[in-house]
């Protein structure tokens, strides 16, 4: 499922959808927006670990890390019907 699927399918997580969408955005909007959006976070269960959610890409992939407290960039690139668990870690 490419991304932009996942955010516009109502059945999907609602946090997780409006949060991939933020990403989704050009970058000029998301550098203008990060005051905003900055503070929010998303997590996800993949393959039995939770991951921090760091992007997606207009390929129709996510961008996950491990570490929690990395902001940017990514250490694998996967399709987000193999994540699950969604979350804000709160």
């Amino acid at each position: 499922m490419h991304v932009d699927e996942f955010i516009d399918d109502p059945d999907t997580d609602i946090y997780a959808s409006w949060f991939l969408n933020m990403k989704r955005l050009n970058a000029s909007l998301q550098i203008k927006f990060e005051r905003i959006i900055g503070e929010y976070k998303l997590f996800c269960d993949y393959k039995g670990k939770q991951y921090r959610v760091t992007g997606a890409s207009r390929l129709g992939d996510i961008w996950i890390v491990e570490n929690h407290d990395q902001v940017n960039g990514y250490d694998l690139r996967v399709n987000i019907e193999a994540c699950g668990g969604f979350t804000n870690g709160a």
